[in-house]
């Protein structure tokens, strides 16, 4: 029946349209923005879920640096430990010469005078070694990092007593003056020599063991980053598709639109 009050051809065309330009414009959002949660109210679970993994993902890579910070911090305090170990070396080696009976009293002196020096610098690397302004041998610190996104798990390196047994020979007034002196000293430098040995085992044990924690948490935040894109992250080609189709339809929608309104012009033809 041709009526002219209410044309519901062009009502149905009108909501079609709607729903194609909602389509539209969703749609040049999301390629615009490149992400899928361009609307958070597209997908509100999405949006939680992506900003937990985006805010773990932070973590990951924060503790991923403070382990590599550990590492530079151990790293650093073994090159201390190599140099002390390097002087002790040759402080032993001036005590074994010293303990020839065929030197004289200044012979000794002259290797005193060198072992006294060489005394004297380890005791200065002890007490000055230092990493970005902390004090690498400190008995009364404690040098740690999480080594997880939720600080569950704290990695602790142990360099408090790395070089005490050192610091107490360098304490004492150990000397190469005599025979029996250069004996003595040469013994406790070979005690020493044997805990600094220790000492570097235990740091580069800490080095390599952090170097573990560093590959798992570098690997838990790609894996974390690519659940997270799965969720925001956009499907170009798929959301190209979808522009085409609510194009096409925007398009087909407004010329039924306007056949939909001329439709209604034949009603004229009744009235002629």
């Amino acid at each position: 029946m041709p009526v002219i009050g209410t044309n519901i051809a062009a009502l149905n065309a009108t909501y079609y349209l709607g729903v194609a330009n909602a389509g539209l414009t969703k749609s040049i959002e999301r390629l615009s923005s490149g992400s899928n949660l361009a609307d958070p109210s597209d997908d509100a679970a999405g949006v939680a879920v992506s900003g937990k993994l985006g805010a773990s993902s932070t973590r990951l890579a924060a503790a991923t640096a403070g382990a590599q910070n550990l590492i530079s911090f151990a790293q650093t305090a073994d090159s201390f430990l190599q140099t002390v170990q390097d002087e002790i070396s040759r402080m032993s080696e001036l005590a074994t010469r010293a303990t020839n009976g065929a030197f004289s009293a200044s012979d000794r002196a002259n290797y005193n005078t060198e072992f006294t020096v060489l005394q004297s610098n380890i005791t200065n690397q002890i007490t000055n070694a230092k990493f970005n302004g902390t004090r690498v041998f400190d008995t009364s610190q404690t040098i740690s990092s999480t080594v997880s996104d939720d600080g569950s798990n704290i990695y602790t390196l142990t360099l408090a007593s790395a070089l005490n047994n050192v610091s107490a020979i360098t304490a004492t007034s150990t000397n190469v003056l005599t025979a029996s002196a250069a004996t003595s000293a040469l013994t406790a430098l070979t005690s020493a020599l044997s805990n600094i040995a220790s000492s570097r085992a235990t740091v580069n044990a800490d080095v390599s063991a952090l170097n573990f924690y560093v590959t798992d948490l570098s690997a838990q935040k790609i894996n974390t980053d690519a659940a997270n894109s799965r969720i925001k992250d956009l499907d170009f080609a798929a959301e190209s598709t979808t522009l085409a189709k609510y194009n096409i339809l925007n398009q087909a929608g407004t010329a039924m639109l306007a056949q939909a309104n001329a439709s209604t012009q034949s009603v004229l033809a009744l009235l002629r």
